[in-house]
């Protein structure tokens, strides 16, 4: 049986939870040890869902520093 594939949608709320619970810095650290595990472990067919859900927390993460930084000015 093959593997079922994640929908962007999926990842992205995944991404948004992770940052709305956590914060983005460990929803970060958490996405980053999570593509390193795949790589490590030879599951190249997670890799690629991996690497979109740590760019989406990244890409969150810019937006919420850059909304800080707005409101701080």
């Amino acid at each position: 049986m093959g593997r079922k594939m994640i929908s962007t949608q999926d990842l992205h709320a995944t991404a948004q939870l992770l940052v709305a619970r956590h914060g983005a810095r460990k929803a970060l650290d958490f996405a980053v040890d999570g593509l390193e595990a795949m790589i490590r472990s030879g599951q190249k067919a997670l890799i690629p869902d991996w690497t979109a859900l740590q760019a989406m927390i990244t890409d969150m993460a810019d937006g919420h520093l850059r909304e800080k930084e707005i409101t701080v000015h």
